[in-house]
């Protein structure tokens, strides 16, 4: 284990805390007598706190799990979190990635991938022809996947989705 990391427990507490008011306004809304009243214990021990404590677990390096759990995990979180109700899609605040429990996702993302899977900013705008403002502005709209290694405060491209935009530049450049 890295010592040096937080146990995270107050973020993931704020974050089960956050969805619970929520939905405690969702269901005032719907139908208030079908509210039952939840401790944090409860919540904890729930799928949301339950995948919280994995990610945690991942990002102080304790355990490893299959890369394609470990993502469905987060998408899981992010999409509690920032999915409003009428949306057809969710976005995520980059300021989220500087807070405690986006830092612990980001670790946790990043310990799913080796290193080979990963190109740097740089790396990635080179092979692909554009800007590094382009691949911010595609890893914002989650065209290209990511992950930030907070201990170095680097961003990293997922290699695989590079070779996927090349893939179809060429398609498209020889049907063009």
């Amino acid at each position: 284990m890295d010592s040096g990391l937080p146990d995270y427990q107050a973020a993931i507490d704020d974050a089960l805390q956050l969805v619970y008011s929520q939905h405690h306004r969702m269901i005032g809304q719907l139908h208030p007598d079908s509210f039952r009243e939840l401790t944090l214990e409860d919540l904890r021990g729930g799928p949301l706190g339950r995948d919280l404590q994995r990610l945690a677990d991942l990002a102080r390096g304790e355990v490893r799990e299959q890369k394609d759990l470990v993502l469905s995990a987060i998408d899981s979180v992010l999409q509690v979190l920032f999915w409003p109700a009428a949306a057809e899609d969710y976005t995520v605040p980059r300021s989220f990635w500087d807070t405690e429990l986006g830092r612990m996702l980001a670790l946790a993302k990043y310990r799913a991938y080796d290193p080979t899977e990963l190109v740097s900013i740089g790396n990635a705008a080179q092979q692909l022809g554009v800007t590094r403002p382009t691949i911010y502005r595609w890893m914002d709209d989650r065209t290209l996947n990511y992950v930030r290694d907070d201990m170095s405060g680097r961003t990293f491209v997922v290699r695989r989705d590079i070779d996927n935009l090349k893939r179809v530049a060429a398609g498209l450049s020889a049907e063009g």
